[in-house]
């Protein structure tokens, strides 16, 4: 009987002595819509505008789907472009992509849920500390490709990601700057990205509606 107590009281502390860094990544979930909101979006589609450091603009519409599945189609004035992921496989205009360039469109496909990673990754998460004033939650996405979550403690908010891929013998860089957050069909999204690739700036993507689908 003593050992049934002293187990159910164990059960009963293990809350309190949650790690600061499950509190952190907890809030994160919480603030972006809760895990059983995530667990329920079966996909996601956005649309918007991207408008490339060279001033081209174009309408974009992408959509996310579980299984490392994505959609993204850009139409500006001259040309259309459209890239396909189905799990380890993907497209760009319809031709197959290796390597680096479907490393890249893996990442965006992370990049759009992050907070649906953190429920699935939940025991692989790494504490990466803090940086300058920003909690650092790194997330696997595969043997070789990672993003890493710099989150506001104050807010939970995700206010940068850093998608990094190390396959093929050479490392590649994405970071996207996150702002005007706010929430669609109960959960919380970035309505503007600010995207670099090696260190140099190459997109701004500004959502006009973004939909979840049960």
């Amino acid at each position: 009987m003593r050992k049934l107590v002293v187990l159910l009281l164990t059960l009963v502390a293990l809350p309190l002595f949650a790690s600061d860094f499950d509190k952190l990544v907890a809030g994160v979930v919480d603030a972006y819509g809760g895990e059983a909101g995530w667990k329920g979006a079966r996909a996601i589609r956005q649309s918007g505008s991207v408008v490339t450091m060279a001033g081209k603009q174009g309408k974009m519409t992408r959509t996310w789907e579980r299984g490392h599945k994505l959609h993204v189609e850009i139409v500006y004035a001259d040309r259309t472009e459209t890239r396909d992921v189905d799990g380890a496989q993907g497209t760009n205009n319809g031709k197959a992509v290796t390597g680096s360039q479907l490393d890249a469109m893996t990442m965006q496909w992370g990049r759009l849920a992050i907070p649906a990673l953190l429920t699935e990754q939940k025991a692989h998460l790494r504490d990466l500390g803090e940086k300058e004033g920003l909690r650092l939650i790194e997330i696997p996405l595969t043997e070789t490709l990672t993003i890493t979550a710099a989150v506001d403690p104050k807010t939970f908010h995700i206010v940068r990601s850093a998608s990094k891929g190390t396959g093929g013998g050479q490392t590649i860089e994405f970071v996207t700057e996150y702002s005007d957050i706010r929430k669609a069909d109960g959960l919380l999204f970035a309505f503007s990205e600010e995207s670099s690739a090696q260190g140099m700036k190459t997109a701004t993507t500004t959502l006009t509606e973004v939909r979840v689908d049960r």
